[in-house]
């Protein structure tokens, strides 16, 4: 093995969203930094590919608090020189479909919300008014879990029993338990779920808190990257570069170097040994303690706690090229959920193989909320579709290699993408036309580019015991290794970006003034 001479103040694994906003944190107060991504593009699931002529973003769809002056945004402006711009999705984020014709806008500000809620449900008008009460007091809440992360061990404790009691009311119930206390109608509490997609959780399993964390997420509408996702790795990546750090691509890590019990660095795939003192990972919880750290070391306590967690949900996408009037046609800048079914428990699709459509899609027209498009004279437009499915259904090729599946898998996953199209079709007739190509990545593409457990999107499950576990804390008991990413603080890019910066906060406390939830 060759060892590069110890030239870097820390080393972060990973280049997705976490991974770039903690370096650049690092970066902006002086470090140097050398960035390891295993795959050829940087930016993990904020990465965008392109096929004849139309590109698409991986992971990103709308985010929230980017106004001028949102907690999301006053972080990454900081981090990014104020050079990424975001654009409204307009009053209207999301527009929500049940069985029956129904449809619900979701729409800022949050009078506006309440007021639609309250016409489509007359007679919960008190409900919903205590509905959105919860989601006020749990959001609230999750200042003191999440701060707590960065904390020392006994600062966090205090913090923790300080806020015990408003914890245990909203974080360690289920999102199906405080709604079956709060709301009686059954439809409406499938509508005030509707957006559970976004952080891949079922209700009876999820916590309450990340619940309403992801909803009032949205309170102040929804936001676009001006120029695409790939925006983000495009405008961190010279951050880091600037304060003498880089960022190596193809550069996968294979274990990490530990001396006297801490770890001083990290080997790579080809023997390559880079030396730190710190070792930030974005490759997941999962990943860092199940794969990168000796085994010797995953017999703790804390290690066997991360390893019981499951991986979160995976999913199909699906993406459309589309040429003509898409706008005119149906098509509009706010997303759009699908439900076959008001049942609530039902969002991934189990069995594609015998079921013919699924029970729950999203969808979303990136081209119509990026306002540097051109669309030119063929009116070229993009759409992006995604579904919730399990890993299970897939797992049977999980020894496979990208690009050399068996026969088997093709045949499958061109079943799939038949009946996703279909599926479109039936909720968008005048957009099918307009489809002049189609490509479908499956869960084996999100664990082939990406390297996450099962294909999962959101890092692990969502239950209360995550979200109240100390061994998620982004200092581990690992001497020189810490987490970042969206396993620090809630699934998302959002969540992602302030695990990154928290996790950087750990070593460098002025980075604290930075970050709302720790002020």
């Amino acid at each position: 093995m060759t060892s590069a001479r110890s030239e870097w103040d820390a080393i972060v694994i990973g280049s997705g969203m976490g991974g770039l906003c903690c370096a650049a944190a690092l970066a902006k107060t002086g470090h140097k930094v050398l960035m390891l991504e295993q795959h050829s593009i940087a930016g993990g699931l904020t990465q965008t590919f392109s096929r004849d002529g139309f590109t698409w973003n991986v992971g990103v769809h709308y985010l929230g608090e980017m106004q001028p002056g949102g907690a999301a945004r006053s972080v990454l402006d900081w981090l990014a020189d104020g050079q990424i711009q975001f654009t409204s999705m307009g009053a209207v984020y999301d527009t929500v479909h049940f069985p029956g014709d129904f449809e619900i806008q979701l729409s800022r500000p949050e009078p506006a919300l309440k007021r639609d809620l309250k016409e489509k449900f007359p007679g919960s008008e008190a409900e919903i008014d205590a509905f959105l009460g919860a989601l006020a007091e749990a959001q609230r809440t999750s200042r003191a879990i999440f701060a707590q992360r960065a904390m020392p061990a006994i600062l966090a404790s205090v913090v923790g029993l300080w806020h015990r009691e408003d914890i245990r009311k909203w974080w360690s119930r289920t999102t199906a338990e405080v709604l079956q206390e709060l709301v009686t109608d059954s439809r409406l509490r499938s509508v005030l779920l509707a957006q559970r997609g976004d952080y891949g959780g079922q209700p009876g399993e999820s916590s309450f808190g990340i619940h309403a964390t992801i909803m009032r997420h949205y309170f102040n509408g929804g936001f676009y990257p001006v120029g695409g996702a790939q925006v983000f790795a495009a405008k961190l990546i010279p951050v880091i570069e600037r304060a003498g750090g880089q960022v190596k691509l193809n550069a996968q890590v294979r274990e990490l170097m530990v001396e006297n019990g801490a770890v001083v660095g990290v080997k790579l795939s080809d023997a390559t040994g880079y030396r730190a003192d710190r070792v930030f990972s974005d490759a997941g919880a999962h990943n860092t303690v199940g794969k990168l750290l000796p085994a010797e070391l995953r017999q703790s306590d804390w290690a066997r706690e991360i390893l019981s967690f499951e991986p979160s949900v995976c999913h199909l996408g699906l993406y459309l090229g589309l040429e003509g009037d898409i706008r005119a046609s149906g098509a509009t800048a706010s997303n759009h959920w699908f439900y076959d079914t008001w049942d609530p428990n039902a969002m991934c699709w189990e069995d594609p193989f015998s079921a013919s459509q699924a029970p729950a899609m999203f969808v979303s027209f990136p081209t119509l909320k990026d306002p540097q498009h051109v669309a030119g004279e063929r009116q070229r437009h993009t759409a992006e579709i995604v579904v919730m499915t399990t890993w299970e259904v897939f797992s049977q090729w999980q020894d496979s290699k990208f690009g050399d599946r068996p026969e088997g898998y093709a045949a499958f996953k061109a079943l799939i993408e038949r009946n996703l199209l279909a599926q479109f079709t039936r909720y968008f007739p005048a957009l099918a036309p307009m489809i002049v190509c189609h490509e479908l990545s499956t869960p084996l593409s999100t664990a082939a580019f990406i390297g996450t457990p099962r294909g999962a999107i959101y890092g692990l499950e969502t239950s209360p015991r995550r979200f109240l576990s100390d061994s998620l804390r982004a200092r581990t008991p690992v001497p020189g290794l810490f987490l970042a990413g969206q396993d620090v603080v809630t699934p998302g890019v959002t969540g992602a970006m302030m695990g990154g910066v928290l996790a950087a906060a750990t070593v460098e406390p002025k980075i604290f003034t930075h970050v709302p939830i720790t002020r």
